[in-house]
């Protein structure tokens, strides 16, 4: 099990992650960047994250690579869910429909769920 000073670390990671995708999608979140720019985007930022990904699960205290897969997805989507849920329809006045029009951003809602533990494995596997 994690303590709390890893979950605060990892919280705290998830936020300056999304403040910074804010920062490049400015003004409009992506919304104004062409098709074809926000299709790219999808491989760039997986391609980013296949070694990022390892080098942040080695850091963990324990080394259950496999579980800590599991909290990485998950301090990577939900807090990144609610972050763009609270900008994007609380302050933006936007409704819950935004994860369509804002598909690339769903897209890595699901897609680090797969590819975190796809990663970790490989990683035991290697170990």
């Amino acid at each position: 099990m994690l303590d709390l000073r890893t979950h605060l670390a990892l919280l705290a990671m998830s936020f300056a992650t999304w403040g910074l995708f804010v920062i490049l999608g400015l003004p409009d979140y992506y919304q104004q960047w062409p098709l074809l720019a926000k299709l790219a985007i999808l491989p760039a930022v997986t391609a980013l994250y296949m070694p990022l990904a390892p080098w942040l699960l080695r850091r963990f205290p324990t080394q259950d690579h496999r579980c800590n897969a599991w909290w990485l997805a998950l301090y990577l989507t939900v807090p990144l869910f609610i972050y763009d849920y609270v900008y994007i329809v609380v302050i933006g006045g936007d409704d819950l429909s935004f994860v369509f029009r804002y598909w690339y951003l769903s897209f890595f809602y699901l897609s680090f769920w797969l590819q975190f533990p796809w990663l970790a494995r490989r990683m035991t596997r290697t170990a």
